[in-house]
């Protein structure tokens, strides 16, 4: 977390040294990148495994989420959801059904329906109307809790709005925050398409969920997730362990009775040349088939 941090120093530093200039576009496209790989961090602080308390897992996950405009307590019952009914079109709250068409597909990369789930999901805790997918996921006990989570994030935003405007700070608050938020998001989707789109709908995770190999830097800043089968494998396994899990595994990865695709381009290929032959679609059929003999 020290380390993903100090990227993020580094990258705002960037943003002002090249300020006003064409220089400060890369800037914000990289410490956007930092912002929303922040997802990582609050996944793993929500599954318990990043820390060895849970009042520092609970803290690092309400920062993150609170960066990225995503209430984390919210998203800690949602992705229970998410593991507990992985690509099941009627329980799994996470499922990218695969698309259509490249119209589709290039929705999903530049979030067309993701900027609206994430309005969505601020109203509707801040209102406490609950849609019945979200009513699924949200226990009745704890759903207080979420609704005050998102009133106070609404009203932090509109303090720290307010407090720019009337500080004249507000370009700066576009220029480090906003705007890379905004540009950045679409590298987070390409990453997360690839976990589970064009995948099985079924429970099994050796054909629902996909590895992608990468470097070191995204394994980093996405905090070893592209070992994502492995991670719905076992849940339990903290994220610094998943690439031991990864190795551990009995033989070489392009062999194995699941899907490990070298490299993101290769698993966004493989999506676009199977769009609109539906779930599934991306899976070996040696894979299919040895997932189910």
């Amino acid at each position: 977390m020290a380390g993903h941090v100090a990227v993020g120093a580094a990258t705002t530093i960037l943003i002002g040294r090249g300020w006003a200039t064409w220089w400060m576009v890369p800037a914000m496209f990289a410490q956007g990148i930092v912002v929303v790989f922040l997802f990582a961090p609050m996944h793993e602080c929500t599954h318990g495994t990043a820390f060895r308390t849970r009042w520092m897992n609970r803290a690092v996950a309400t920062f993150c989420g609170t960066v990225m405009m995503r209430p984390a307590l919210y998203f800690r019952y949602r992705h229970t959801a998410h593991h507990s009914y992985t690509q099941d079109p009627e329980r799994d709250p996470d499922q990218v059904p695969m698309p259509e068409g490249i119209s589709g597909y290039l929705g999903e990369v530049f979030g067309m329906e993701f900027w609206p789930k994430v309005v969505g999901t601020l109203y509707r805790g801040f209102t406490g109307r609950f849609n019945d997918r979200e009513k699924s996921f949200l226990p009745e006990s704890e759903r207080p809790r979420v609704i005050r989570e998102a009133r106070l994030m609404v009203a932090l935003y509109a303090l720290v709005g307010a407090l720019s405007v009337v500080t004249g700070w507000w370009p700066g608050l576009l220029a480090y925050w906003l705007f890379p938020r905004l540009i950045a998001e679409p590298a987070l989707r390409l990453v997360r398409m690839a976990e589970h789109t064009g995948m099985s709908e079924g429970a099994d995770p050796l054909t629902n969920t996909r590895t992608t190999l990468t470097n070191p830097v995204v394994r980093f800043l996405y905090w070893n997730m592209p070992y994502h089968a492995e991670h719905h494998m076992a849940p339990s396994v903290p994220f610094h362990n998943l690439r031991q899990l990864h190795e551990a595994l009995p033989g070489a990865p392009e062999k194995r009775e699941y899907v490990v695709s070298r490299g993101y381009v290769q698993a966004h290929r493989d999506i676009v040349a199977n769009l609109g032959k539906g779930s599934g679609s991306t899976v070996p059929t040696s894979t299919s088939a040895a997932a189910t003999g």
